[in-house]
Parts: structure tokens; C-alpha cells; sequence
């Protein structure tokens, strides 16, 4: 009975957000988190809920301008599928699933799935993490698709196409479209990008494109070859002229951290139509490990305080996925958070750690995902009490080695092996630099009390 009366509930506040939507002011805007938090029980997911709301109500916070922004750029229908496959889907009913599964499995399935059907690409960017796999291997359609419905079953609904070019896999629309409850993320280079695509992936609706590149036009094509900047600036235009969901990445590498992270750069990004701001540090997994393009331990502090500086300056979401480790409890991968199937079926525990022990070609997603490799990685995070030291490849190697060790784990491509055998002295190298730097970080900012994503650097003032 209870059980029943907290569905009604939940169905009565998804109906009553839908009302609103079409209403964009600010007492609603706050209003649509009171809705919000009647669709989960999940303590985090409210917490979640309940900090938006903090942010919404906080004078001059580019919050409420990021989800005006968001709402007056869809259509209508569009913004009522957005909340139905993004938030509804993904984070509300996906996370009943999830409960129900960890029940079953003793483990909580992860809110993300990274799929990379084809390494199949147009062009070959200078750094690359899936150089070391080569172009050939491409998923089937049937092997997708069954995955996605596995999923979906385990109320994983949020998914992220990677690739290689997901532009050239031959079935990205016929899967997009036949999982319309899912909501995904394609990852794209932008160059193959069409007007006829940009409305296909807008009539779905369920469909956020993320477009990458390396800053201005000098960086991005010195990483990514000459002219893609252009052709990328195309690929905006068609994705803006038809109102998809645009967001914008960035490797993040020695030579291009103080562009990507400018107000500069994040001003053009918001001219352009993005919602949201990815940055990936330069990992050297690929085989061709150039140690020359990783941050210096001064610079992945730069970008954290750029970071925390651009969420209390700017109406963009803004994601640094080593830095945000801290409000995330350190690493997420192996299934805590997230995973990842490359184009050979081959279940990794992240984008990053090109390992694996299980192929869904052979088992069930649920099977790898509890697989003794996932629970061996889950058994060990956090990796450090330090959260600023989230990652097992460049901040723990000794942590990947021992992982590797213990499970039996195979490399996933020739080559992957080079920073735990080889490289193994400059990696441990790297990591202590950084370990020392981010540990007076912790105690002078993190251990005090003082929340990263509520800090604002008054250093960083002058480079507006």
C-alpha cells in the first residue's frame, strides 16, 4: 500500500513538472525541485535536488541563466522529452531499477554506460586514447542492441557513444531511435556533421551532441589535423539551427590547458550554443604513451580553479573529471559509477583502464558487471583518502598493477601494457609530483570545510 501510494505520488509530481515547463520563471524554476524531489527516494539524488535548489536561490548564480538557457532553447515537446529521458528516465525510474537490482546482484548497477561501437574514424588525432585499438573492430547492430536492451533492464538509461567517429557507425540512428528511453550522449568530431543529421538527431529528441575540440582554431587543428576547426564551426551551426542539446569537450593536454580553460574559450563555447564543458586530462593508455603532452601538477591546479571559478561566473554546466573527484568520492569506475564497451565487446572498467576479463559477446552485462575484476577495482575505491587523487592509472599505478595482478585482467589492445611494465618508474614518477601538490591542496581546502563547487577563486578574477 505504501509502495503504491509513493508511485501515485511520483506519477502526480512527473505530470504536475511537465505543466511547468512550458512556464519558465524563477519561483518555478525553484518549484520544479520541490517536484523533483517526490520522484526519488535516493539520499543522494535528493542531496542533488536540494543543492540545485541552494544554487537557483542564490542571488546572481549563473545557475538559474543555465537552466533558462536550456528550457527557452527547446521546443515545448522537446523540453518534455528531455525531463523524460534524462531526468525521469535516467536518474528517477532508472534509479528504482537499479535498486532492485542491487538486491539481486549485491552490487548497484551504474548510472552510465560508455559504448564505443566502431573505432572506425574520418580523422587521427594527435594523442588519441584508442590509437593503440587500430580502425577495424565495429560492434554488429544485433550485439548493440541487445546490449542497450540489457540496460535498460537494469535501469542503466543514460548512455555515451564514443567511438572512434560515432558519425560513421551505420546503425547510430536505428539504435538512437529504437531505445528512446535512453537518454545519450554522442561524442563527435564534428566533421561529418550534416544539416539533415542535426534534424534527425533533434526529432529524436533524447540525444545531447558533444563536439570536441582542443581550443581556437591554432589548437584544435595542430591536435585534430588542418581545417577541422572550420568544419566544426559548421557542425555547431546545423546542431543550434535545429535545437539539439549542444555540449563541447576538451583534452586537456600541456600545451593547450591555459586556452580551454580562459573565460575566453568558455565565452566562445557559450556563443556557440554549448550547455556543458567536459574536460579529459591527456592519459597516456594509447600505446604511444608521450609523456610530454600530461599537465603539470601546477596546471591541473589551474584548471581546478578555473573550473570552480567558472561555475560561480557562467550559465554552463562544467564537468573535469580527475578534479571533480572530491564530490564524487574519488574514482568511479568498474561499475561504480560507470563502465565502458569498446568496439571488440570487451567490457573496461573506464575509458581510460584498457583492461578486461569479460566480453559481452560471451556473457550477460550483469554477469560483467559484477565480475570479479569489477568487484575486485570496486573492492579498492577509493583508491586514495585524498579524493584529488581520484584516478588508478596516473595518480595509483601502483593500484592498476595490482588489479591487473590479482584478476588475470588482459590487455585490451598491443601496447596497452607499456605504463605498467615500462613506463612503470615514470608514472610512479608522476603520480608522487602530483600526490604532493594535491595533498597540501586537501588539508588547506578540502579538509576545512569549505566545498570545492561553492568556492569562488578571486584569483582567477583577472583573466576575465
Amino acid at each position: 500500500m505504501e509502495t503504491r501510494l509513493k508511485e501515485q505520488t511520483a506519477q502526480q509530481a512527473a505530470r504536475a513538472i511537465i505543466r511547468l515547463l512550458p512556464k519558465i520563471s524563477d519561483d518555478n524554476l525553484v518549484r520544479l525541485t520541490y517536484l523533483g524531489q517526490w520522484l526519488s527516494n535516493d539520499p543522494e539524488v535528493l542531496y542533488g535536488i536540494e543543492k540545485v535548489r541552494r544554487l537557483l536561490e542564490t542571488p546572481g548564480h549563473p545557475a538559474k541563466d543555465l537552466f533558462r538557457r536550456v528550457l527557452t532553447y527547446l521546443p515545448a515537446k522537446r523540453r518534455i522529452r528531455l525531463f523524460e529521458t534524462l531526468f525521469n528516465g535516467a536518474w528517477f525510474e532508472g534509479g528504482k531499477l537499479r535498486d532492485r537490482w542491487e538486491s539481486k546482484l549485491g552490487a548497484r548497477p551504474p548510472f552510465i554506460m560508455i559504448l564505443s561501437p566502431t573505432l572506425r574514424c574520418n580523422l587521427r588525432c594527435k594523442g588519441c586514447y584508442t590509437l593503440g585499438y587500430g580502425t577495424k573492430p565495429e560492434l554488429p547492430f544485433e550485439v548493440v542492441d541487445r546490449l542497450l536492451t540489457e540496460c535498460e533492464e537494469l535501469g542503466i538509461d543514460f548512455v555515451t557513444i564514443l567511438g572512434g567517429e560515432p558519425l560513421v557507425y551505420p546503425h547510430l540512428f536505428p539504435i538512437l531511435e529504437k531505445h528512446p528511453s535512453i537518454f545519450f550522449q554522442v561524442y563527435t568530431n564534428g566533421t561529418l556533421m550534416t544539416r539533415e543529421m542535426a534534424e534527425r538527431f533533434a526529432e529524436l529528441g533524447n540525444t545531447a551532441v558533444i563536439i570536441s575540440l582542443e581550443g581556437g582554431e591554432r589548437e584544435t587543428d595542430e591536435w585534430r589535423g588542418p581545417g577541422v576547426y572550420r568544419r566544426i564551426m559548421k557542425a555547431f551551426e546545423y546542431l543550434h539551427d535545429a535545437r539539439v542539446i549542444i555540449g563541447t569537450s576538451a583534452t586537456v593536454t600541456r600545451q593547450n590547458v591555459q586556452v580551454v580553460s580562459s573565460y575566453h574559450f568558455i565565452d566562445r563555447m557559450i556563443s556557440l550554443g554549448s550547455m556543458t564543458q567536459m574536460y579529459f586530462l591527456y592519459i597516456p593508455v594509447n600505446g604511444q604513451a608521450d609523456f610530454s603532452l600530461m599537465v603539470t601538477p601546477e596546471q591541473r591546479d589551474h584548471l581546478r580553479r578555473q573550473v570552480l571559478a567558472i561555475r560561480n561566473k557562467r550559465p554552463i554546466f562544467v564537468l573535469d573529471f580527475w578534479n571533480d573527484g572530491p564530490y564524487v568520492e574519488g574514482c568511479i569506475a568498474g561499475g561504480r559509477r560507470y563502465f565502458h564497451v569498446n568496439a571488440k565487446g570487451d567490457v573496461e572498467p573506464c575509458v581510460y583502464t584498457h583492461i578486461a576479463t569479460d566480453n559481452i559477446m560471451e556473457k550477460p552485462l550483469a554477469e560483467a558487471l559484477n565480475s570479479p575484476l569489477f568487484r575486485y577495482i570496486r573492492s579498492c575505491q577509493p583508491h586514495n583518502p585524498n579524493h584529488l587523487r581520484p584516478c588508478m592509472i596516473i595518480d595509483n599505478p601502483h593500484v592498476m598493477r595490482d588489479v591487473v595482478k590479482k584478476t588475470n585482467a588482459k590487455f585490451t589492445h598491443p601496447g596497452a601494457e607499456e605504463i605498467y611494465t615500462v613506463y612503470q618508474e615514470r608514472m610512479d614518477a608522476y603520480a608522487a609530483r602530483w600526490g604532493r601538490f594535491a595533498d597540501r591542496i586537501w588539508r588547506e581546502e578540502y579538509n576545512q570545510g569549505r566545498l570545492g563547487d561553492e568556492m569562488e577563486s578571486s584569483s582567477m578574477a583577472e583573466n576575465e
